[in-house]
């Protein structure tokens, strides 16, 4: 049977993105291999396109029995293999990358024709990607210790291996406990929080306050304020960029926040922008204020507790159960004003877990509104309590600038909450 042009178009963009994934993958290895004599590369940008093409005309040329495919995948790994033995003898230095490479971007251009166009260059685009996240990954590994790979892995296991049989029913006092659930929540607050840790560890003094508060935000804006008060005992000439660092750190926490809901319950997020962007858009300026003030890059490196750590996840665990039956609990005795008084309090604490919990509950156990002012009066009370704890632990300096942000913030928090009340937003 003759192709038809639409058979034919489809063939020839196919050939295309395996020709296109091909040199793409070809420019990161030559480009990290540029350095080396003209000749001695086994495969580099043009052999990798070739090899891309290579992929997508094989599968082209199958029947669909996958043996044309087969044959000449197995050809190019021994010609590779040729090659790269060469190599290794000339250079006693062993690396499969490359071979690999060459091997997936085979695959990639294959999959072009017998899959999909895009699905091959999105793949292509990623392993290029990772190819080139080589010196970043090797310097994180040299960072990260025994204890935290042992915590990491714990965790894995305990939600891959152990989550699928734990009970996934309501229980408890009013039904409102699912274990399944809560831990499934635990493992997001916690691998948001292992992003920011890893980031401030990747960091060092080299990112300076400003950079470290807004990456260690995500982990803990309450261990990042903790940390720059200490510091600025420490350190007392740069007491204003430790102020500043604090507050981006607040910052990053109504970010937090927006992303811990829009995973758990997105339709309270229309409730949420005025307040919470009102309280964001306020540290942001102060934070800016801060750091601008600051003739120089002032050097900092932040104690952070491991938000992987199985005894830390299984007490988050407890406690946002304990805030769900608390709730509960308040708003059977003292309906919506229980809940936002039970709020306040334990925002002060952790605000996190008021969040998942005020998420969590459906529309048909607390109203929208109710649970988002919730979540409003709980980030406010913590913010409240870290510019206390900031004032007592850092320098009077410091701690006057921080009680100011605090302030600010939180003056900002009340206008936008009573006026997003007053328009129905809220």
């Amino acid at each position: 049977m003759e192709p038809t042009n639409s058979t034919l178009a489809v063939t020839a963009e196919g050939l295309v993105v395996a020709l296109a994934v091909g040199l793409l993958i070809g420019l990161e290895r030559g480009w990290k291999e540029r350095g080396d004599p003209v000749g001695s590369r086994v495969a580099g940008f043009r052999t990798f396109g070739l090899i891309g093409l290579a992929g997508g005309l094989a599968a082209t040329l199958d029947s669909g029995n996958g043996v044309v495919i087969a044959a000449t995948a197995i050809g190019l790994a021994f010609l590779l293999r040729e090659g790269f033995e060469a190599q290794i003898g000339a250079t006693r230095v062993v690396s499969a990358t490359t071979m690999v490479a060459a091997l997936i971007t085979f695959s990639l251009g294959a999959a072009a024709i017998r899959t999909s166009p895009l699905v091959a260059a999105s793949a292509g685009v990623i392993t290029a990607f990772i190819l080139w996240l080589r010196t970043p990954m090797h310097r994180l590994l040299d960072l990260i210790e025994e204890r935290e790979l042992s915590a990491f892995l714990r965790l894995l296991l305990i939600s891959i291996v152990v989550l699928p049989v734990v009970p996934a029913e309501q229980l408890g006092p009013y039904g409102v406990i699912n274990p399944r659930e809560i831990w499934l929540l635990v493992v997001l607050i916690s691998g948001l929080g292992f992003i920011g840790y890893l980031g401030v560890k990747f960091l060092g003094e080299r990112g300076g306050v400003g950079l470290l508060a807004l990456v260690g935000g995500l982990a803990s804006s309450t261990a990042v304020t903790l940390s720059l008060a200490q510091l600025s005992r420490a350190d007392r000439e740069h007491h204003t960029a430790f102020a500043g660092g604090t507050s981006t750190a607040w910052a990053v926490m109504f970010v937090r926040t927006v992303i811990i809901v829009a995973g758990i319950r997105i339709t309270l997020l229309p409730s949420l922008w005025v307040p919470l962007g009102a309280m964001f858009a306020a540290t942001v300026i102060m934070a800016l204020l801060a750091l601008l003030r600051v003739p120089e890059k002032a050097p900092a490196q932040l104690a952070l507790p491991n938000p992987l750590d199985l005894k830390s996840a299984l007490i988050f665990a407890a406690v946002v159960a304990g805030a769900l039956v608390l709730s509960r609990m308040a708003q059977e005795a003292w309906g919506a004003g229980g809940i936002l008084g039970f709020a306040a309090l334990a925002g002060t604490v952790d605000a996190d877990a008021v969040t998942v919990s005020m998420s969590r509950l459906g529309s048909e156990q607390i109203a929208d509104h109710v649970a988002a002012r919730a979540i409003v009066i709980a980030t406010m009370a913590n913010t409240a309590f870290k510019g206390v704890m900031a004032t007592v632990a850092g320098t009077g300096a410091y701690g006057r600038q921080v009680l100011v942000m605090s302030a600010v913030t939180l003056a900002v928090g009340l206008v936008a909450t009573f006026a997003a009340i007053a328009t129905g937003w809220l």
